[in-house]
């Protein structure tokens, strides 16, 4: 076995152990691109986890397996280092990912859970003074009960929609508390 066929082997098993590696996160939503567009070209929105990272490490290293195949393999050794310096890095990196991946799905959702109380306090805030509204509207003397009684339901229906929201925000920071 040649040193190359030996360099080969250990790159294909390494990509292969990386593929076993992100399995759990092949139905992972990935919202932003994970890498720098030198590393990997691939920069949408991934909906199947790291496989398209793995396929175009996949590709990369299919490349460079044919460029050391070939019977002049020397004209291209520029190629062949590029590449594999590439693919060494692509591993790396997606190593490195799926090793911090569970700690930054635990920091999202502290973030998460963070904005959800930010926002529980704005609508409690636009409550109580919507409340404050309604007391200070009662408290007035009625100069035209037409329209008195039209900010009044106004108030109302905003109190009641404040309060909807209110009760859905405490939902959603229960289920985040439950999950981490």
């Amino acid at each position: 076995m040649t040193k190359n066929d030996m360099f080969l082997s250990v790159l294909k098993d390494k990509i292969t152990l990386l593929s076993t590696q992100c399995a759990p996160f092949a139905n992972t939503k990935l919202h932003a691109p994970c890498f720098d567009a030198q590393l990997f070209h691939y920069q949408g929105v991934l909906l199947n986890g790291y496989q398209p990272y793995l396929l175009e490490l996949d590709d990369n290293f299919q490349k460079l397996t044919q460029l050391i195949a070939k019977d002049n393999h020397n004209d291209h050794l520029e190629q062949i280092v590029f590449l594999s310096t590439l693919i060494v890095n692509q591993l790396n990196a997606l190593q490195r990912e799926i090793a911090t991946h569970t700690l930054r799905s635990t920091e999202q959702i502290a973030h998460n859970h963070a904005t959800l109380h930010e926002q529980y306090a704005r609508n409690l805030g636009y409550l109580n003074r919507l409340e404050a509204l309604k007391y200070q509207l009662q408290q007035t003397p009625l100069a035209n009960a037409v329209e008195h009684r039209k900010q009044l339901s106004t108030l109302e229906s905003r109190i009641a929609r404040c309060q909807y929201a209110l009760s859905q925000i405490d939902q959603k920071i229960e289920q985040t508390t439950a999950i981490s």
